[in-house]
């Protein structure tokens, strides 16, 4: 994934696809449920370091 990609993901904020996980020092319980609901379904992305307003931390 391209910075450029990156870019419109936070643009374009969460949703059916994508989600921000904050992930400060260790990764959130809820990292792994999303991750499994990624792959019972049709994919999608995670971006760890982020808020939920698109804020990267």
């Amino acid at each position: 994934m391209t910075v450029e990609q990156v870019r419109q993901l936070l643009a374009q904020g969460e949703g059916i696809r994508v989600e921000f996980k904050e992930a400060a020092m260790a990764l959130p319980d809820s990292f792994f449920d999303t991750a499994c609901a990624f792959l019972n379904r049709e994919g999608g992305t995670i971006l760890l370091g982020v808020a939920d307003d698109s804020t990267v931390l």
